[in-house]
């Protein structure tokens, strides 16, 4: 499993990558559909490509107001539960295009292994001192 964990951080740290352009559309091939979020105000499921770049797009638009410019992984930690399942937890520090720090948040998320690869299930938004270890 532990090749298989690489495999994982590296379509996560791809998908990290591909965020932080905002561009909903390019980040929608890391994506299961259908999937959830879990943000702190409560629980969204998305059952198409076209649900998830809605509401991508709400989140990149409120990061580009306030002058977001890259995050930084603090902590990646992976689990592969089975073969086709895994969690990713990390902390997250986003940082303004000026330097200053924006925010510290934790995230988790179940990834699914489909024919396209690991994709995105469930994202869930948490506090950043809470990453599984």
């Amino acid at each position: 499993m532990a090749r298989e964990e690489e495999a994982i951080t590296q379509t996560f740290t791809n998908y990290t990558q591909t965020f932080q352009a905002l561009d909903p559309r390019a980040v929608l091939p890391y994506f299961h559909f259908p999937c959830m979020f879990i943000p702190p105000q409560g629980v969204r499921v998305l059952a198409t490509a076209a649900d998830v770049e809605a509401l991508l797009t709400q989140v990149m638009e409120s990061l580009k107001a306030r002058s977001y410019a890259r995050s930084e992984l603090t902590e990646l930690d992976v689990k592969q539960m089975s073969g086709n399942t895994a969690l990713v937890s990390v902390s997250r520090i986003r940082y303004a295009t000026d330097g200053r720090e924006l925010e510290r948040v934790g995230e988790t998320y179940t990834l699914r292994r489909t024919e396209g690869g690991w994709k995105i299930a469930v994202a869930m938004i948490h506090d950043p001192d809470s990453v599984l270890r």
